[in-house]
Formats: C-alpha cells, structure tokens, sequence
C-alpha cells in the first residue's frame, strides 16, 4: 500500500458518491469491488477479474482499481459499445484526461462530467477518508 494513499487499488468509493450517483442510474453491477465493499448485489472482484467477463448487460457502476484504470476505460468502452451494457458510470482520477486512452476511447464518443472538489476515498485499513 502507498502511505502517501495515491494510486492504491483497495481504496473505497465514499458512501454519499455512490448514493447520488445510484438514485440517478440505480446500479446492477459493481465492476470492481471486493467482498467487502462492493457496493451492488451483484460484483466482480480481482479474483473474477471483471476485465474477462461479461458484465450481464447490467447498468454498471465501477471505480476501477488504479493500477488498471486503461484497462477498465477499454473494457467498459467494449460493454458499452457490443455488449450491450446499458451504462457504465466510471469514477476516475483527472490527470486521466492527459492520457492516450482518454482521448482514443472517452473524449468525443462517450459523455463525462467533472466534478467540482476532490473525493476523499475510504482507506480499507482505517476506514477513514483519505484525500
């Protein structure tokens, strides 16, 4: 794990994100999640490793794990596109926006928004937020 909390791959999505987000698209799926904090009844983990599997045509919330954030905007682009996946919402970081992937599969085809402040993610070990 980074002390420094950056680019750690258990960090939690804060509870008031997700609910917001879940009363606008209600959720079906959790992408990327563990047995702890998967936040849908339905999951994948890094064990299922949701980057080889189908995600159940679901409406799909994912908060990719950082070390394979490339890897989740591909995978959620292909759901979406011809898997028939009605939507996937990504929480990503935006220093993404400077990345190749972002401009081959997010900017111009699929819609985001910015959001207006920092997340302060959970830390699995301590259960606080950290920003």
């Amino acid at each position: 794990m980074n002390p420094k909390g950056r680019g750690n791959d258990e960090f939690c999505t804060p509870d008031n994100i997700f609910l917001q987000l879940n009363s606008i698209f209600s959720f079906e799926l959790d992408a990327a999640a563990n047995g702890e904090n998967h936040l849908c009844y339905c999951y994948y983990t890094k064990e299922q490793d949701a980057l080889t599997v189908s995600w159940q045509q679901a409406r799909t919330f994912c908060n990719p794990h950082f070390s394979k954030k490339a890897e989740f905007i591909k995978k959620a682009d292909l759901e979406v596109q011809e898997n028939n996946c009605p939507i996937c919402v990504m929480i990503l970081p935006l220093n993404c926006m400077d990345t190749k992937i972002w401009h081959e599969v997010i900017e111009g085809r699929n819609h985001y928004e910015i959001l207006k402040g920092r997340i302060a993610f959970i830390d699995p070990g301590t259960k606080q937020p950290k920003k």
